[in-house]
């Protein structure tokens, strides 16, 4: 973790926080938050995740609040060794299905906008729209799979594929079992149609 290292933070009931690490050691983390927080966001002792993507994946640790932030400045204990989430999981599928998606940033969401779903997977899909999402961001994709499905990911990629065009590469969270459960009889209806 070395300064100038752009990471996440997913707060409770608030999505994600965007922070730039100033300082760290063995144990804890100086960030200069980007996204603004609400007082009662990030109090003292609040125990949350932090992520820090690469293009492999994404390394994630628990650790808890220091302090309460002074302004945009935040104190983290990390709370043991981080873990890596791969980027690709799973067998994934080609797709046409359309798709409303959402950037989830300080408890805030911002307006849905058109993305094509390219391919997807157990663990995730591939995006194309006008969305311009950054690595780390928490969206919420609502797509139809054989009915309405609304699913939280975070970006662990996002790039230009040409003008006003982006791509964005979505690793689903855990703890939505009703829509993952809904993805996979997606994709076996998928595969069961192709013969696989």
């Amino acid at each position: 973790m070395q300064p100038g290292t752009r990471v996440s933070l997913e707060l409770p009931e608030a999505g994600t926080c965007v922070g730039v690490i100033t300082s760290a050691d063995d144990q804890v983390v100086a960030l200069e938050l980007l996204d603004e927080v609400k007082d009662n966001e990030l109090p003292g002792g609040l125990t949350l995740d932090m992520f820090m993507p690469r293009p492999q994946g994404v390394y994630h640790w628990l650790c808890t609040v220091a302090a309460p932030p002074l302004g945009q400045k935040a104190e983290l204990e990390l709370l043991g060794k981080p873990t890596f989430v791969q980027r690709r999981l799973g067998q994934r599928m080609e797709s046409s299905a359309q798709a409303q998606v959402r950037r989830v940033r300080s408890g805030r969401k911002t307006k849905a906008q058109p993305a094509l779903v390219v391919n997807v997977s157990r663990g995730g899909m591939k995006l194309q729209g006008p969305l311009q999402a950054s690595t780390g961001d928490t969206v919420e994709v609502s797509v139809d799979l054989g009915r309405h499905v609304t699913l939280l990911g975070r970006t662990v990629m996002a790039y230009p594929l040409e003008a006003g065009t982006w791509t964005t590469h979505v690793s689903f969270l855990p703890g939505q079992r009703d829509a993952l459960e809904a993805l996979d009889n997606y994709i076996a209806e998928r595969l069961r149609e192709r013969g696989g």
